[in-house]
């Protein structure tokens, strides 16, 4: 069966960059997905790489685009955006960290997607930490604007954020989160750099909080984004999720309080909100690498005041679910949920980059897809895909899958209703996309990227993240 590895020309790798504005037609289509920033009627594939040498500064940072088509997205038109370049807010320095979140969003309403990026490790002396906004248009992705923590100048500011409208006027809204404290800061982004006020929801009811993530959703019914911050309460010792309900006026403090499994920090955890089971209300699903032995994956049914306190645990002892329960296997390392078979359900894809394939001890990882049906999330039906399965690249007896499952997206990249697999294998600088099928995604006909076909020089591995 033939495999495919696209490398693109000489001239292109030589540059190291292409330009950010693709040709687009003549009138561009109201945008319908966020990921579409030039409005041409197709999603478009972003990926962030914080730990990206550019001119020299190593870990600056990148952020890459591969632009859609109506057959998906096209490895040889792809763009590289840095903080060098033109008409980007900042200059690329060492240990910045630009993409290490990507988030797309229309944030300013104009019918384009935009894409928030993060730099942790921006530090000017008098702050630390930005997000950048860049702007889609009908050229593409062609300015950015950089938002600074509204208080702090020292506590890690942007560490992780999520997008939504959570006041209910309209306009996105982002919650930015630090090492001690959660900022809400309300919409309009505009390109010149103004927004709306900015809120501190810390601290909680005077727990000491430590925030790890935070993830958005609709989660009730009212229509309004919710959002969930995860992290560790150092006055119980446990790890634990604060939801706020979105409303008019906007969350001032959280309606519930979920227990999370472990008593260390959220060291790899991951998360996302969707409605599993198709009853209306947003199910939050938290993967927690490093709970229990080789990771767990928990599932809080959504309620109208929120996620359920209890959940139900996904393992790779649960029934169903393909491999076997190992340590180191980091299962929920990361998760991502879309529609992958046009059943109507969402469906989970989960991270398992510690997997081991085989009889040797090469770390080759994984990715389990978890169907989702009328009674929520099961582990019935689903299917595990690795370098062993046919049709994808590579061979686990070379260890060239190197961490598969670092990153995981599920998106319908080619508008056929049932959303494509997109891994990433960060210990070995690649990228895996598997096409979705009526039976879910399949190896036939899969595509790899590497990091140099990316645009991100020849390297053995990348710190690749994809967008939530």
């Amino acid at each position: 069966m033939r495999k495919r590895t696209y490398l693109l020309t000489a001239a292109l790798l030589a540059s190291g960059l292409t330009p950010l504005a693709l040709a687009a037609p003549a009138t561009a289509a109201t945008a319908k997905y966020a990921d579409d920033f030039n409005g041409d009627g197709y999603r478009d594939l972003a990926l962030g790489d914080h730990t990206a040498t550019t001119a020299g500064k190593k870990e600056a940072g990148a952020v890459v685009v591969v632009w859609g088509t109506a057959h998906g997205p096209d490895p040889a038109k792809r763009s590289v955006i840095t903080q060098n370049t033109p008409y980007i807010a900042g200059t690329a320095e060492t240990n910045d960290h630009f993409g290490a979140k990507v988030t797309a969003a229309d944030m300013n309403k104009d019918g384009y997607g935009d894409l928030v990026v993060t730099a942790p490790g921006e530090d000017d002396s008098s702050y630390h930490g930005t997000f950048t906004i860049l702007w889609g248009s009908k050229s593409g992705l062609t300015t950015g604007t950089s938002f600074k923590s509204p208080s702090c100048k020292d506590c890690g500011f942007a560490k992780d954020i999520a997008v939504g409208d959570f006041t209910a006027d309209g306009r996105p809204d982002v919650v930015a989160i630090t090492d001690d404290y959660i900022y809400v800061l309300r919409g309009p982004f505009t390109k010149s750099g103004s927004r709306g006020t900015a809120t501190n929801l810390d601290p909680i009811d005077g727990e000491d909080i430590k925030p790890d993530l935070v993830v958005s959703g609709k989660v009730t019914k009212d229509g309004t984004a919710d959002f969930a911050v995860l992290g560790y309460d150092s006055d119980t010792w446990t790890n634990r999720a604060w939801f706020y309900r979105g409303g008019s006026g906007g969350p001032t403090k959280p309606t519930r309080k979920i227990g999370l499994l472990g008593d260390s920090g959220l060291v790899d955890a991951s998360a996302t909100i969707a409605d599993f089971d198709k009853d209306g209300y947003g199910d939050l699903a938290v993967g927690l690498a490093r709970a229990g032995k080789g990771g767990t994956v928990r599932v809080y049914k959504g309620t109208s005041q929120g996620p359920s306190t209890t959940g139900t645990s996904f393992t790779q002892d649960t029934a169903g679910v393909p491999g076997t329960r190992e340590s180191v296997d980091y299962f929920g390392y990361d998760v991502s949920a879309a529609d992958t078979n046009g059943d109507g359900y969402p469906d989970l894809a989960v991270g398992i980059p510690g997997e081991i394939l085989g009889d040797h001890n090469f770390r080759d990882g994984a990715v389990t897809v978890l169907r989702g049906g009328r009674g929520g999330l099961t582990g019935r039906n689903s299917r595990q895909y690795d370098v062993g399965t046919p049709g994808v690249e590579g061979d686990p007896d070379d260890g060239n899958g190197a961490w598969l499952g670092s990153s995981v997206l599920l998106r319908d990249l080619d508008r056929d209703g049932r959303a494509e697999l997109v891994a990433t294998a960060n210990e070995i600088g690649r990228l895996y996309l598997l096409p979705g099928t009526t039976s879910g995604p399949t190896g036939t006909g899969s595509a790899l990227l590497t990091a140099q076909s990316l645009g991100l020089g020849n390297r053995g591995s990348f710190g690749a993240a994809l967008t939530d």
